[in-house]
């Protein structure tokens, strides 16, 4: 093979990915931000059964992140609903359980921050910053009485049950 050859079929392999990362990056922009470098994949969910009011839930997500963006040790559980608008910013929230445990809202909710692609999660680094429930500017000013035990994590969240369509959440991990 000759090194015209090779350079056009490299040239042509760089077309077809910039055009496919373009085309996909309309519907999903966390795609272009995880080229660009300011948005990582936290996988596909982890096995957790949920339960909502009592009953199992099989429709809300649950993703462990054990390292922050820039890479230091995080310990926090993402809890993805996705019948929930997503102007309500409750589509994502973060149950963090490294050090003071806290339930937490991210900074940022839209498709450029959070996005659930073919079953895998992109998280942008806007996404991955939260103020707790219990703020009363940015949060919901109200305390969800988090009891995180061995292998199950409860809360309280009837304050906003209208948005989550429901008064408890339990985890069981």
């Amino acid at each position: 093979m000759t090194l015209r050859k090779l350079l056009k079929i490299i040239l042509g392999l760089l077309i077809v990915i910039t055009v496919t990362a373009g085309l996909t990056s309309i519907d999903h922009p966390i795609i272009l931000k995880w080229f660009l470098g300011t948005a990582r994949v936290i996988g596909k969910p982890i096995k957790a059964t949920v339960y909502t009011n009592g009953q199992i839930n099989y429709d809300i997500k649950i993703f462990h992140v054990q390292k922050y963006h820039e890479g230091t040790d995080a310990n926090y559980y993402i809890v993805y609903t996705p019948y929930t608008s997503d102007s309500t910013g409750l589509k994502v929230f973060i149950i963090n359980k490294k050090g003071y445990s806290y339930v937490g809202r991210p900074s940022g909710t839209s498709i450029r921050d959070y996005d659930f692609i073919a079953g895998v999660l992109f998280q942008s680094d806007v996404g991955e910053l939260f103020t707790t429930f219990q703020n009363d500017m940015k949060g919901y000013d109200f305390d969800p009485k988090l009891t995180i035990n061995n292998r199950q994590i409860k809360l309280d969240v009837s304050p906003i049950a209208e948005e989550l369509k429901c008064d408890s959440i339990r985890i069981e991990l």
